[in-house]
């Protein structure tokens, strides 16, 4: 299935040079190869968070305008370092990493395949960006293609799909199986009209980037196809902007009206997640919020 989802993404990218790649992407390729080798066998050692990492987030949030909420935490769970990360926020679209674990969840059960096609009708048509978006109604796709514009596209139409085929109830209820707390699925994507936002939790979203990290959403081939999913992301004005030329970060984001989320795995020789949430922030601030942050996290972790 990783192979197959490779190839899948590969062709979603159609060409684009992502920020953050560098001349040598061989070398980062062989990096990630390393990582992921290490992954499946890999066991949570004893450790402790670095020292300084909680006064240095708390210095980046206190510098700009806007609420704002962090976790980060060892990939492998052996640490946990938050700010706010326990207070739901609204999710934006950083929600369909939750919608994914369900969907990858009823697959694995056989409740449906990812190879079963849902077929884009007049009613589905809903703002935002994405291929389906730019291709309108009356196309076809399967969920593993929708997966793959629901998470690197971001595409509003695709995570309806996907919604209507696994039902809003069982996604909360996913949600809550895994540990989730502050992670609530209240309306399909665009209808605002509902009267009630999506929400989660920067440690909610923490806890289900570990959980992929670590091979545990659902079992392992899922994972890494959710994994997969995460390194071809198309949006990267965010946490990866403040990370070291030729960072690997495999994430989501996530962004409404003074909404700005960002959130991921670093994969380098001790990978680690970074999640930011923000609330009532200009655009420029959260932005230079998350650069602020990815570089104090960067210079106290790596």
């Amino acid at each position: 299935m990783a192979l197959f989802s490779s190839c899948l993404l590969a062709g979603c990218a159609s060409g684009q040079t992502k920020q953050g790649e560098v001349a040598g992407a061989t070398d980062v390729e062989a990096l990630v190869d390393r990582v992921d080798d290490v992954r499946a066998d890999e066991v949570p050692a004893s450790a402790s968070a670095p020292e300084g990492l909680r006064d240095s987030l708390e210095q980046a949030m206190e510098a700009h305008a806007g609420t704002y909420a962090v976790a980060c935490a060892s990939a492998d769970g052996s640490w946990l370092v938050d700010v706010n990360g326990g207070k739901p926020f609204v999710s934006a679209s950083i929600i369909k990493l939750a919608i994914l674990g369900t969907l990858l969840d009823q697959a694995q059960s056989g409740a449906l395949s990812l190879d079963d096609s849902a077929t884009v009708g007049p009613s589905d048509i809903v703002g935002g960006t994405g291929v389906i978006q730019a291709s309108g109604a009356g196309g076809s796709y399967t969920y593993r293609q929708l997966a793959a514009y629901m998470i690197q596209d971001s595409d509003n139409i695709a995570t309806n799909l996907i919604i209507d085929a696994v039902g809003m109830p069982a996604v909360n209820e996913y949600a809550s199986e895994i540990g989730l707390t502050q992670t609530v699925l209240n309306r399909r994507m665009m209808d605002f009209a509902a009267g009630d936002e999506n929400y989660t939790s920067a440690n909610d979203v923490a806890r289900m980037l570990q959980l992929i990290y670590q091979g545990k959403l659902v079992n392992s081939d899922m994972s890494e196809f959710a994994l997969d999913l995460l390194k071809g992301q198309h949006d990267d004005a965010g946490l990866l902007e403040g990370l070291p030329a030729g960072s690997v970060f495999a994430h989501k984001t996530g962004t409404l009206d003074g909404v700005f989320n960002d959130g991921g795995i670093v994969l380098d020789q001790s990978p680690y997640v970074m999640v930011v949430l923000s609330g009532d922030a200009e655009k420029s601030q959260a932005q230079a919020c998350m650069v602020d942050i990815a570089q104090k996290a960067d210079s106290e972790i790596g």
